[in-house]
């Protein structure tokens, strides 16, 4: 069965988003250009200016795209495991394994780096950390339904705290670089954010 047109641009938009997001994660978002995206996307200049009016543009619909599969898929992951200590070290073992083997966070401080001159980028990131609090207090509403941590926490404080501590893990990678310790850093959030579990 042919595909409609509305399907070839759903599958254009993807491959271009790819090609972003692989694009940026070599040369970094100021490194990038769109015609490296291009070539990484196998796709002409002129048809990803078709998708993406600039760069920036592009970077935006990229960082909200990988931060809603990575949520997506962490939370299948998650769903599938019962005892809640081994729970937690899957989302945070996953957060920061795919930091470091990915290298993503390069991209993320290069929002930051242009968040004060760039409004869309600070709606953007503004929107990356609510995604993010909101899957932390969706683990906290369920651990709460399951007798895994006290039932008067105060969810809103607890999910920003959350937030925070993940960003300062991609500083914390942003100021060391290959010193970096994968292990002892997954190691200390797990005994930071543990404390609140029951058991």
């Amino acid at each position: 069965m042919p595909r409609t047109s509305a399907a070839h641009a759903t599958e254009m938009r993807q491959r271009i988003l790819d090609g972003a997001h692989r694009a940026m994660l070599s040369g970094g978002y100021r490194g990038t250009t769109m015609p490296a995206i291009a070539a990484e996307a196998d796709v002409s200049v002129g048809l990803l200016y078709r998708y993406f009016a600039s760069k920036e543009e592009l970077y935006l619909a990229m960082c909200d795209y990988v931060s809603q599969a990575q949520l997506d898929g962490l939370a299948v992951q998650m769903g599938q495991i019962a005892d809640p200590r081994e729970r937690l070290a899957r989302a945070i073992g996953h957060f920061v394994e795919s930091l470091e083997s990915e290298h993503w966070g390069a991209i993320i401080t290069a929002g930051w780096a242009e968040a004060d001159v760039k409004p869309d980028l600070r709606d953007l990131l503004r929107r990356r950390c609510d995604q993010i609090r909101a899957f932390a207090a969706m683990f906290l509403r369920e651990a709460i339904a399951r007798g895994e941590i006290e039932p008067d926490v105060d969810i809103e404080e607890l999910s920003l705290a959350t937030t925070m501590l993940m960003d300062g893990v991609i500083a914390h990678q942003a100021e060391t670089g290959d010193r970096f310790d994968a292990d002892l850093v997954t190691r200390s959030v797990i005994a930071l954010v543990g404390r609140t579990l029951r058991r």
